[in-house]
């Protein structure tokens, strides 16, 4: 198949780029004229350049290809405001769906993540792709949440058959300007982080990839697939960076409500400051004392593979940060021994 990627040079992006050739299909990749494109070195695919906010640019781009996997996103979790992360998210994917209804493509991969699914205050009620977020706080959340539930209506509207990705914690190599995904390995060994009380689900980058490549053949239309891995507990992560590193973060025991007052106090004080605050109150309110842990079955049964485990998952994430110097010199030498180990 000839695909058009958007945001091809992204963390994600760059994998299933990787992905798509490694199976055989033309890649048009859909990024903005002058980006990182570091994670792209050495492949061989055909450049186009605009912005989804662009919808010309996308018309032209999307021409000739049979399908499209969407993964163009702004991913942070601190912004001045709200509409720097929802508006391209919302617009994006309406821009994406005209062009590609104009175009006549018959297929759209579309990537949104597990910040639409939501997270569950109890640890044994697994979530699944036919939940959804109700009560999304920070910007990042509700962009992901409205821009898919956008997506959704445009799918039926002009009749694309498309498959959602709801990736979940995606770490690994080839993240050059560091996701706020990857920070949360960054920071825990550099000492600036904390672990807390709630869960999380690890997959690595390259499985997420892979899922991307093989829904372009699978899935149902309109079918939400989470594609996550291990579900454990954020102290048990810091447990597991501690048997990496040999350094293990600090442990924050609060419940909910003290978590949440903590975060207001500190946004406020760095926000009086003028300085960006390391979490803010609407994040803090997505993950406290919150369980991000899924039933990820009917994902790897359709697309047929396993995903890697939380241990290999981090390690990954944790050689790639050494790699790249994002983990403090004299740490990262203690380290290395720790990773070589048999």
């Amino acid at each position: 198949m000839r695909v058009l990627v958007t945001g091809a040079n992204g963390h994600i992006g760059a994998h299933v780029v990787r992905a798509l050739l490694d199976d055989g299909h033309e890649v048009k990749a859909f990024m903005r004229e002058g980006c990182d494109q570091r994670g792209l070195a050495g492949l061989v695919f055909e450049p186009v350049y605009g912005d989804v906010m662009d919808a010309a640019s996308l018309e032209k781009a999307v021409v000739g290809c049979d399908a499209v996997i969407h993964l163009a996103a702004v991913y942070k979790t601190i912004a001045n405001t709200a509409e720097e992360i929802v508006a391209p998210a919302i617009q994006g994917a309406e821009n994406l769906y005209r062009a590609a209804h104009k175009a006549g493509v018959q297929r759209i991969v579309y990537t949104s993540s597990v910040a639409s699914v939501g997270f569950s205050y109890d640890p044994t009620a697994l979530r699944t792709g036919n939940d959804w977020n109700d009560d999304p706080h920070n910007p990042y959340y509700i962009a992901k949440t409205r821009s898919e539930q956008a997506a959704q209506r445009l799918a039926r509207e002009t009749g694309i058959h498309t498959v959602v990705i709801c990736p979940a914690i995606v770490l690994g190599p080839l993240d050059y300007r560091i996701t706020p995904s990857n920070q949360l390995v960054m920071d825990w060994p550099n000492g600036t982080g904390q672990t807390y009380r709630g869960g999380l689900s690890l997959v690595d980058v390259r499985d997420v990839a892979r899922a991307h490549v093989a829904a372009l053949q699978a899935g149902e239309n309109c079918r939400r697939y989470i594609v996550g891995g291990d579900n454990i507990r954020v102290r048990d992560i810091g447990e597991l960076l501690a048997s990496l590193t040999g350094f293990r973060p600090m442990h924050l025991p609060f419940n909910r409500t003290l978590t949440l007052l903590t975060a207001r106090i500190v946004e406020t004080v760095c926000r009086t400051l003028k300085i960006t605050p390391p979490f803010t109150y609407d994040l803090v309110y997505e993950v406290a004392d919150r369980y991000a842990w899924y039933d990820c079955r009917e994902t790897y049964e359709t697309f047929g593979f396993t995903p890697k485990g939380a241990e290999e998952v981090l390690k990954g994430s944790v050689e790639w940060l050494i790699s790249q110097g994002k983990i403090r010199n004299r740490r990262a030498q203690s380290i290395q021994p720790k990773r070589s180990a048999p």
